[in-house]
């Protein structure tokens, strides 16, 4: 089970193709985690919001929506969520698939509205600055940040991206549908890369049972995932990964 990184996000992001004055970390982060680490730390680092943004305007169909929006639930925490919910909305804004939006919809927003900078949170002129340049879509949020201009120049060619994150090519084939959430909850989230049952496969892909098994059938005939028999229980099953890397 994968654990998540401490500390600065940029070798990650790097790794990804976006253009940090800093070395790729050299090992594939946990996707959808690292959206919820750049939700905590957008209040700190001004770049992550717009490239971030940008990453998703131009490669959003690599992330596996699903089991973002179930670790948007559980493991974001509230104040943090709104951030979310910003990057996907104006990552939607900008040209992104709208299925992205199935994330947003379960974030919440601020309660009392507050700029996103830190820096700006002082109560004052800064402050005032900040809501007078809020775009709409961030005051919906309840957070004041500026509208995001999409920086495709900070941004490497996809071959790039795919060379250094192989594992990466099963997520575009499928365009980050419910499969894919399939097989990165699998891969990240269960020990051996085995998932005891169905059940417990659905609540990991935030899915509804049927809409499981339909996949699962789909990755069974693809080759990528075994689905045995457990002799206390013949209607449930545990689910393998075929292709653990």
């Amino acid at each position: 089970m994968a654990a998540e990184r401490p500390g600065n996000l940029e070798p990650d992001w790097a790794q990804v193709g976006v253009l940090f004055a800093c070395e790729p970390s050299g090992e594939s982060p946990d996707l959808e985690r690292l959206f919820l680490r750049t939700a905590r730390q957008c209040h700190e680092n001004s770049r992550l919001l717009p490239l971030s943004v940008t990453w998703l305007v131009s490669y959003g169909q690599f992330v596996a929506r699903h089991r973002l929006k179930r670790l948007a639930l559980e493991e974001l925490e509230q104040e943090f969520q709104a951030v979310l919910g910003l990057i996907i909305e104006e990552a939607v804004a900008n040209g992104a698939s709208r299925d992205l939006l199935i994330v947003s919809e379960v974030c919440a927003g601020i309660g009392k509205p507050q700029p996103l900078a830190v820096i700006q949170r002082d109560g004052g002129a800064l402050a005032q600055i900040a809501k007078r340049r809020a775009s709409e879509i961030s005051k919906r949020w309840g957070l004041w940040a500026s509208l995001v201009t999409p920086k495709f120049d900070a941004l490497r060619p996809v071959g790039w991206l795919l060379k250094r994150n192989p594992d990466f090519r099963e997520r575009i084939i499928r365009k980050g549908d419910l499969r894919v959430s399939v097989i990165e909850s699998l891969r990240l989230d269960f020990p051996e890369n085995t998932a005891p049952s169905e059940s417990a496969l659905t609540r990991l892909t935030g899915a509804t049972r049927t809409a499981v098994r339909k996949a699962l059938v789909s990755l069974e005939l693809e080759g990528m995932v075994v689905v045995g028999m457990d002799r206390r229980n013949d209607r449930d099953h545990p689910v393998r990964l075929q292709h653990a890397a």
